[in-house]
């Protein structure tokens, strides 16, 4: 492709992107291109470990990704950027384990990361990694399944495994 068409290309996508009124979805299922390269950098770090806050965590199992935990993210990603408020507490003072089990997940663990102000999900990641107890809930073999959304600039990551495991 040479550099007009290429050009031409993207500019197409950034108009595409700032035309639509709804705010982009930032994982959608599995096949959301977002979601998998969210899932594939999570499940990267967790293949080597690392280390969170001076203690060293050993290469864990990769992670899927659950549509109920995202719908559970979404919610809260979206309440965060209306209320203008960096916070665990959600709606009606509704904590990660509320969201999770109203979203139809039934759990046996959850672990819920936050941040605001990150613009990919390389630099949220990277964010998670540098918070001690971030990072524990990413490399955490409790967790099997992850849904994320972000609303604005506000992101949620819900880390989960399922009461039937």
């Amino acid at each position: 492709m040479n550099r007009i068409a290429s050009f031409a290309l993207i500019l197409c996508v950034a108009v595409m992107a700032c035309s639509s009124s709804k705010q982009p979805r930032f994982a959608g299922d599995n096949k959301s291109p977002v979601g998998r390269s969210l899932l594939q950098q999570i499940n990267a770090v967790r293949a080597k470990g690392c280390n969170c806050g001076g203690r060293r965590y050993p290469a864990a199992p990769p992670l899927s990704w659950n549509n109920k935990l995202e719908t559970a993210a979404e919610a809260h990603s979206n309440y965060m950027q209306r209320s203008g408020q960096l916070t665990h507490r959600g709606r009606n003072g509704m904590m990660p384990e509320k969201r999770v089990s109203a979203s139809g997940y039934p759990w046996s663990y959850v672990a819920e990361n936050i941040a605001m102000g990150q613009q990919s999900n390389t630099e949220v990641i990277q964010s998670w990694l540098q918070s001690p107890q971030h990072c524990r809930n990413m490399m955490s073999r409790n967790v099997t399944e992850i849904g994320a959304a972000r609303a604005g600039t506000y992101w949620t990551l819900i880390l989960a495994a399922p009461a039937n495991r």
